[in-house]
């Protein structure tokens, strides 16, 4: 009786033993090589004894979790920063774009300016007369009739007062020069945001190939332990197969991470124009706000999208005045000088001259509402942009909050993984030496290689993302820009552009007039018109009932295929094949003789 539990107990320690199986129960192997650094020696009877421990040589190494050193880096976020500053085609399609909205500013400022003209016209005529006309000249002698003429005219118009058109044009023009520039920071940040997540993101591909080449190395070595154990009769087959599954697993995992590699290197040289290198470690981002306080704030002093939205409703506040403009008299000189005579023989004492110089005062008096329908419009538009600086700045508000969520997330996270990389580094290496002392599974120690694993990679993407986080708050506060990451030095600067556009065709007269026409010009209006938003219901806002749905829908196995009349090409009628006549209906052919 005495003898029955310890028995029971020894059975059941049997079965609990890692790599033991029911119905696979290794034969006993004879003792390796001392060389091998898993030889081990069953000694005795008692199998249980050799199924408990490995005798493993204590200095034979365990599998580690190695790690290839980084290469040396050829090249620099700031390489890759001004390469595509310089180089990127959305950028440099942006700038030119600005170039545009400044002859938009010229062109408002032509209108102040003279405008002169010179007009020649020769004319050459020859009469030959005919029977009825030298019928008609009984004692005159019919002969050829020539004549040449020369007429030249130079005028020149100055307008005095456009009623404020000029100076209202004048205005929304500036106002679209300074979107356009709100526009380009904000395609700059955009686009440097780009360039810096593509980076960062070669930079974990690379850094997490490395960690799975160096979690197949661990897997291999492993393999390998596991089948010297299973020679020397201490594991089954079962312990084979999950290593050799692990060691599979991660190969596809290796395969995806080059996959995930290759991609995000195409999505850098779409950016930067050329393939990576060697990419550096990223340098600190200057510039990024203590407190989310901060962020707003600078927020709302620099950002381009705020700007932009800001710069689109003073546009549209101009416009209002050009349109009511349309309404009021117009104020011109005019003068004009004219050379008439012969063409040949020519000289200049037979020709008549004529010179002519007055005022032109134009005062519209009804326009079929023309002028009441403009501004309603000016105002609507206007109302419309007022409500998208609200819009603009809620999205803002939205984007900086996420961002800097984004930003303190990562930042709780790198803590949080580096203690959980450590717990795991000292998980994967306690798991293997208890492995060996038998008092772990096959399955044990897989788990821990893949607990570290995946605790290095989560570090990696942790890194990743909080350098992400800092520059999108940057693009979204307006400080993302490469005079304030790369310095001074070969900047686009586009008040150069301005002022050459500005200066073309310049006359000294015209800054007097512009002053003169701004005096006239008329305003927006008091605040233009309220927004009114839509009237108020009745009744509590609520949802209108419906009818209970049905209990159980049917699948839809069918799409209409009628398309609208006139939007497609009819299809191609199909050829009618002509079906073979059936053998019975065949006519009876008499073989030829």
């Amino acid at each position: 009786m005495t003898r029955l539990p310890q028995a029971l107990f020894s059975g059941l320690a049997l079965l609990a033993m890692p790599g033991v199986a029911l119905g696979d129960a290794p034969a006993r192997k004879p003792a390796k090589t001392p060389a091998d650094p898993v030889a081990t020696v069953c000694k005795g009877h008692v199998r249980l004894g050799c199924r408990a421990a490995s005798w493993v040589a204590s200095e034979a190494p365990a599998p580690k979790f190695t790690v290839a050193p980084e290469p040396a880096p050829t090249e620099t976020l700031a390489q890759a920063l001004d390469q595509a500053y310089h180089s990127g085609p959305t950028l440099q399609a942006q700038r030119y774009q600005l170039r545009a909205n400044d002859e938009d500013y010229a062109l408002a400022l032509a209108e102040t300016r003279p405008t002169t003209q010179i007009q020649v016209t020769g004319s050459y005529d020859k009469t030959v007369p005919g029977r009825t006309t030298q019928a008609t000249r009984f004692f005159a002698p019919s002969q050829i009739i020539t004549s040449n003429a020369l007429t030249a005219q130079a005028s020149i118009s100055q307008p005095l007062y456009t009623g404020g058109k000029a100076s209202a044009d004048r205005a929304a023009a500036l106002a679209e020069v300074g979107a356009g520039r709100a526009l380009l920071r904000s395609t700059e940040g955009a686009l440097l945001l780009q360039v810096i997540t593509a980076y960062s993101d070669v930079r974990r591909d690379s850094d997490a190939l490395r960690l799975y080449e160096a979690n197949l190395g661990q897997l291999e070595a492993t393999l390998n332990e596991v089948k010297a154990r299973r020679d020397a009769g201490e594991l089954t087959r079962t312990d084979i197969a999950q290593a050799e599954t692990q060691l599979n697993l991660a190969r596809s995992q290796h395969n995806l991470a080059v996959q995930q590699m290759e991609q995000d290197r195409a999505s850098y040289a779409a950016l930067v124009g050329h393939d990576p290198g060697t990419l550096a470690p990223p340098p600190d981002l200057p510039g990024v706000p203590a407190s989310i306080g901060d962020a707003l704030e600078q927020a709302g002093e620099r950002s381009p999208d705020l700007d932009q939205a800001m710069q689109t409703e003073r546009q549209s506040r101009a416009q209002i005045a050009a349109a009511r403009s349309q309404g009021r008299p117009v104020l011109s000189l005019n003068g004009s000088a004219a050379l008439t005579g012969q063409a040949a023989p020519y000289y200049l004492r037979n020709e008549d001259q004529g010179f002519h110089g007055g005022a032109v005062l134009t005062i519209p008096l009804t326009n079929g509402g023309r002028v009441g329908a403009l501004v309603a419009q000016a105002e609507d538009r206007n109302a419309a942009d007022r409500l998208g600086i609200e819009s603009s700045r809620r999205v803002l508000v939205d984007n900086i909050v996420n961002a800097w969520n984004a930003m303190a997330t990562a930042q709780r996270n790198i803590a949080v993984d580096q203690a959980g990389l450590d717990a795991a580094r000292v998980f994967d290496d306690g798991t293997f030496q208890e492995y060996r002392a038998g008092l772990r599974s096959t399955f044990d120690v897989l788990y821990a290689h893949s607990t570290l694993l995946n605790a290095e990679v989560t570090l990696v993407g942790a890194r990743r993302d909080l350098y992400v986080a800092e520059a999108t708050v940057l693009r979204y506060i307006g400080l993302l820009e490469a005079q304030s990451l790369l310095g001074s030095t070969g900047i686009y600067r586009p008040e150069a552009d301005f002022r050459h556009a500005a200066h073309r065709g310049a006359m000294p007269l015209a800054p007097l007039v512009r002053m003169i026409d701004h005096i006239g010009m008329p305003g927006a209006g008091a605040g233009a018109r309220p927004i009114e938003p839509p009237p108020p219901g009745a009744a509590p806002p609520a949802i209108v009932a419906a009818a209970p749905p049905p209990a159980m829908v049917d699948l839809a196995r069918h799409s209409p295929e009628n398309a609208v009349p006139g939007t497609t090409a009819p299809p191609p009628k199909a050829a009618k094949r002509k079906r073979p006549p059936h053998a019975l209906f065949r006519k009876h052919r008499k073989p030829k003789s």
